[in-house]
C-alpha cells in the first residue's frame, strides 16, 4: 500500500522541535544558523503560516512564512523556509507544501507570496520558475552575508527575490502544466546571453553578451552548481560573478525571469533562465 503524506497547519508547540531537526537534516545547518522553534511558533501564532507534511504521524517537511506589507505588493506572505528531510526528497512533497501555502493565502484573500532562492541552483530554479510560475526581476547581492551551512559556506549568498502572483493567469497556466515551448529558439545563439564551453566535464563561461536585441533571452547556468562548489570553489565564484553581472544588467533594462527550462536534447542537460519584458503578471 502506498503511504499517504498528510499536510496540515502546525498548531502544537510540542512538535516544533521537529522543525529544528529538519533544518539540520535538510540543509546541514550548524547551531548558529538554526531558526529556533519559539521564533517560528511566535510568527505562526501572530498570523503567519506553518504547514507540516506528515508521513505515518511523523513530520518530514514543512513550509514557513509570515505576513509582510511593501509597496507595490500590498499585503503578502513572505515564505522563508520550505524543507523536506533527505530521505523523502524528490517525491513532490516540497512542491505540494507550496501548493498548500498557496491555498492558505488564497483563503485569506492574499494574492502574492514572495521568497528568495539561489539563481545558480537549477533544481530550485526549475521548481520555482517553471513548475510554480514565480517571476523574478530583483537581484540581491550577498543577501544573507556569510552563511555557515554545508550548502552555502565559502560562496557569496546572492539571491533572486521572486514574486509568486498566486491567482494570476501565468501561475494558473503553470499549475495546469500549460508551458511555453522554447525548443524552436533554444539553439539560436542570438538569444543566449552567456556563451559557454564544456571541456573535461567542466562548464565554463566563455563570453557575456550585454546587447541582445531579442524579446526572449536565455541565461545558462550549470546543472549541478553544488557539485562545482564542492570540487572547485574558484570556478563556482566565477559563475556567481558572471551570472550576477548578466542578470542585473538585463533586470536594469526591464527584463524579468519568467521561466526556467531544461534542454534534455543534449548530454549533459543544459539549464537556462528565460528572460522577457512583461507588461503584467497575466502573461
Amino acid at each position: 500500500m502506498k503511504e499517504t503524506v498528510v499536510f496540515k497547519e502546525l498548531f502544537d508547540y510540542s512538535e516544533y522541535n521537529k522543525i529544528e531537526n529538519i533544518q539540520i537534516n535538510a540543509w546541514g545547518f550548524p547551531d548558529r544558523e538554526i531558526v529556533p522553534k519559539r521564533i517560528i511558533y511566535a510568527t505562526h501564532r501572530s498570523g503567519g503560516v506553518v504547514i507540516a507534511a506528515y508521513l505515518n504521524q511523523e513530520i518530514i517537511g514543512y513550509v514557513w512564512g509570515w505576513m509582510g506589507q511593501i509597496d507595490p505588493y500590498g499585503i503578502f506572505v513572505y515564505s522563508h523556509h520550505n524543507a523536506v528531510v533527505k530521505e523523502h526528497r524528490d517525491k513532490g512533497i516540497g512542491i505540494q507544501l507550496k501548493h498548500e501555502q498557496r491555498k492558505w493565502a488564497l483563503g485569506r484573500n492574499i494574492k502574492t507570496i514572495n521568497w528568495t532562492f539561489d539563481p545558480l541552483q537549477s533544481k530550485n530554479c526549475y521548481i520555482n520558475l517553471h513548475l510554480l510560475g514565480a517571476i523574478c526581476n530583483i537581484y540581491k547581492v550577498k543577501y544573507w552575508g556569510d552563511m555557515h551551512d554545508k550548502l552555502n559556506i565559502g560562496i557569496d549568498t546572492d539571491r533572486l527575490y521572486c514574486n509568486w502572483f498566486i491567482d494570476s493567469a501565468h501561475v494558473i497556466k503553470r499549475l495546469n502544466r500549460d508551458f511555453v515551448d522554447y525548443t524552436k529558439i533554444i539553439n539560436n545563439k542570438r538569444h543566449h546571453s552567456i556563451k559557454t564551453t564544456f571541456n573535461n566535464g567542466i562548464l565554463k563561461v566563455e563570453e557575456l553578451d550585454f546587447d541582445i536585441q531579442e524579446t526572449v533571452i536565455f541565461v545558462e547556468i550549470p546543472i549541478d552548481f553544488t557539485k562545482i562548489m564542492r570540487s572547485n570553489i574558484e570556478h563556482a565564484e566565477e559563475w556567481r560573478k558572471e551570472t550576477r553581472h548578466i542578470l542585473t544588467h538585463y533586470f536594469d533594462k526591464g527584463f524579468s525571469i519568467i521561466d526556467f527550462i531544461l534542454d534534455k536534447s543534449v548530454t549533459p542537460w543544459k539549464g537556462y533562465h528565460v528572460l522577457s519584458i512583461i507588461e503584467s503578471v497575466d502573461l
